[in-house]
């Protein structure tokens, strides 16, 4: 056999492998992609802040708000406004020694707020 008929045989050949392989190896890549798994977030209560002010966290995370072991003024942790069909949520008051926990399963942002302070605010976006 010629080179020249080794050729005209091998690269119709070799071209057709690759184009069967190709749709194989892009479809590799391009799975879907994962969602992000839920955490705990921890929040200290102070006098009249929250901290951190600001989180942003996956969907079915948890939030536990924790009062410190010293007395200070008391406070709560009420949702303010949700995402739509969330319902409200609300603490109890207290000013010590207290941790408050809400799992947070539906996407959106989440405005807290002490209803008695209401400067004390905090924003959430769950994604």
């Amino acid at each position: 056999m010629t080179v020249a008929r080794a050729r005209r045989i091998l690269l119709p050949a070799g071209l057709a492998a690759l184009v069967t392989l190709a749709p194989a190896v892009a479809g590799a890549g391009a799975a879907k992609p994962r969602r992000p798994k839920p955490v705990t977030k921890r929040v200290q209560i102070h006098d009249n802040y929250y901290e951190p002010a600001k989180l942003t966290v996956p969907a079915g995370s948890t939030i536990v708000w924790e009062w410190p072991a010293t007395t200070g003024d008391a406070h709560d942790v009420t949702l303010d406004k949700g995402p739509k069909g969330v319902r409200r949520f609300q603490s109890e008051v207290a000013a010590s020694e207290y941790t408050f926990r809400r799992r947070l399963t539906k996407k959106g942002r989440y405005r807290i707020v002490c209803t008695l302070h209401e400067e004390m605010t905090m924003d959430i976006r769950v994604r």
